[in-house]
């Protein structure tokens, strides 16, 4: 018979992997939904705008909270003060989400800034954790993503800043969050238990 910080344990690690996995169920449909829209051409906050925009908006969040209950279980099971960084890191980011969940497409300037601390330090935050995480068994799959995402990110980054049409914008930022997020439905689902001192 399970004892209840395994049933809580378990609780928690459900949460966080429903939550993710709901964000690519939603990501799945408004791109079902919104076909009139380029799937090469537009990046992913365009179609929380419009038609079923309330599913991604919903998937925002729930990506976010994924977030949040991971970090606050990496702070739980901290350390040291790598640990504490990469946490914080990893929060930022999450508040990234929730400005670009609250401030839609139009309202540029919230809606970039959550976006930029999201794509930007998501990246940060996977290298770190691998640095200061040496035990967790998804260390070589950390590692992988995040060269991933620094890639896609290094690659939106330039493509945002030239005036070449290359097409490969949103493809860019598509592609890093499909690594964030593959990552994230990985590590909820093994997430660590909370061992009580």
């Amino acid at each position: 018979m399970p004892t209840l910080n395994a049933s809580s344990d378990r609780r928690y690690r459900n949460l966080a992997f429903a939550c993710a996995l709901w964000f690519c169920v939603s990501v799945i449909v408004v791109h079902i939904v919104r076909d009139d829209l380029s799937l090469w051409h537009r990046t992913l906050s365009i179609y929380a705008v419009g038609p079923a925009g309330w599913v991604l908006t919903l998937g925002f969040y729930t990506i976010a909270l994924t977030q949040f209950l991971i970090a606050f279980r990496l702070y739980q099971l901290r350390r040291s003060a790598g640990d504490l960084l990469s946490v914080t890191v990893l929060v930022l980011a999450a508040i990234g989400i929730l400005l670009v969940a609250k401030f839609p497409y139009p309202i540029r300037l919230p809606h970039n800034s959550g976006a930029a601390l999201q794509l930007g330090l998501f990246p940060v935050f996977l290298l770190l954790h691998w640095v200061w995480r040496r035990d967790e068994p998804p260390r070589r799959f950390t590692l992988v993503c995040g060269l991933l995402s620094v890639a896609f990110f290094l690659l939106l980054v330039w493509n945002g800043e030239t005036d070449y049409n290359l097409g490969t914008t949103a493809m860019a930022q598509k592609s890093q969050i499909l690594v964030n997020t593959l990552w994230l439905l990985v590590y909820s689902w093994q997430l660590p238990a909370h061992h009580t001192r």
